[in-house]
Order: structure tokens, then C-alpha cells, then sequence
């Protein structure tokens, strides 16, 4: 005969375990908490937009500029990220951080079909963050047209605000929790494979398959 899975008894075991199901996830939150707010370091992001752009156009040839500058971003992403650019943003910042320190802080991104990039920095200072993004956005604007030979960059927003990254206290509270009872459930179901003692009427009529005729009460002293 089949095993089916019985809800009632399922429901049964969850209460019987109830004192996993609350303490473990409790355990691993105020182990996230504590790991949260004691050892990861605030991180800041800050980030400033750069137009690709030419400053004059005649209308004639404004729709084919416009395709160019939307396929020259690319080709900025990587100059913006390049030695040149990050070594003079360097030496603009007082040699405080070197291009491999800004390398690792920096990310570029565009939307697609846009003719505009963020340059976003993320460091452990909020001032900092705003600092540098704001010096390499300059750094490029002023030395693109050196290296294409274009007038076509200019920086339409400069780092004002930042915003915190990390850490999250809200995630990392969830994962711990849900991580907590998927550890509890799974001790619970481990307990219950391996655990073949008989306790009840119930467990004699399903494991041996014999009705039960009578049982000796628990005498207590």
C-alpha cells in the first residue's frame, strides 16, 4: 500500500517541532544583525551623467549625429575606464587614490539607444563618492575631444546626492530568517527519517500494520 502524505499528522510534527520553526531563524537574525552592523563597512554611491552630444548641428545632419554619438558611447564607456583617464583623475585627487583604487570603485553604464552615461562611484565615504565621481566625469569631458578628435562630450549632471548600498539590514534580515527555517525544517524532517521509536497507537497501526488491542497507562509518581 502506497504512502500518501497525511496533512494532519504533517501538521502534527510542525507543532510538535514548534520550538525549531521559532528559535533558529531567531538565531540566525540576530546573528545577520549583529555580522550587519558590527563588520561590513557602509558603502556610498554617488553618480554624475555625461551627454554624447555635438554642441552645434545643423538639422540636416542631426538624426545621423544623433546614431553616431549613440554608437561612439560604447567606445566613451571604455575611455572613461581606461589608464589615461583614471591615472589624471588620480593625480587631480592629490594621488589619494590610484587608478586600480578608482578602477575597482567605478561603474559606467547607459541606457540602450541613449546618448547618456552614468558614471557611478561607490566608496566608503559619502563625500568621497560624490568627490571622485564628479573629478573623472571633468578628467573625460575636457580629454575626449583629444583622444576623438570630437567636441561632442559635455556633463549634464553633475554627483549631488548619494545613497547608501550597503549593507541592507532588510534583505540580509529575510535571507536569515528564511535561512533559518529551511534549517529547522530540515532538522525536523532528518529527525523524523531516522527516528524509528514507537510512541503512539498511531505509530503501531502504521508501521506494523496491526490493530492495537490495548495500552498500558502512564503511571505517574
Amino acid at each position: 500500500m502506497e504512502k500518501t502524505i497525511d496533512l494532519s499528522k504533517l501538521i502534527k510534527i510542525l507543532k510538535k517541532n514548534l520550538k525549531w520553526l521559532i528559535i533558529l531563524p531567531i538565531i540566525f537574525l540576530v546573528i545577520s544583525l549583529i555580522f550587519t552592523f558590527t563588520f561590513v563597512k557602509p558603502k556610498y554611491s554617488a553618480s554624475t551623467q555625461v551627454l554624447v552630444n555635438q554642441k552645434q548641428m545643423d538639422n540636416q545632419v542631426m538624426a545621423q549625429q544623433v546614431q553616431s554619438n549613440i554608437q561612439l558611447v560604447k567606445t566613451y564607456s571604455e575611455i572613461i575606464k581606461s589608464p589615461r583617464i583614471l591615472d589624471k583623475a588620480s593625480k587631480k585627487l592629490d594621488g589619494k587614490y590610484s587608478s586600480g583604487d578608482l578602477s575597482n570603485m567605478l561603474t559606467v553604464t547607459n541606457q540602450a539607444e541613449s546618448q547618456i552615461m552614468d558614471i557611478s562611484i561607490v566608496s566608503g565615504s559619502k563625500k568621497e563618492s560624490k568627490k571622485i565621481a564628479n573629478t573623472i566625469a571633468e578628467v573625460f569631458s575636457k580629454d575626449a575631444d583629444k583622444i576623438m578628435n570630437i567636441d561632442n562630450v559635455s556633463i549634464l549632471s553633475k554627483a549631488e546626492t548619494v545613497k547608501q548600498v550597503s549593507p541592507k539590514p532588510l534583505i540580509s534580515s529575510i535571507v536569515a530568517l528564511l535561512l533559518g527555517l529551511l534549517i529547522a525544517l530540515l532538522i525536523i524532517s532528518l529527525k523524523e527519517v531516522f527516528d524509528k521509536r514507537i510512541k503512539t497507537d498511531e505509530d503501531v497501526e502504521e508501521i506494523l500494520n496491526l490493530p492495537v488491542l490495548g495500552s498500558i497507562p502512564d503511571l505517574k509518581k
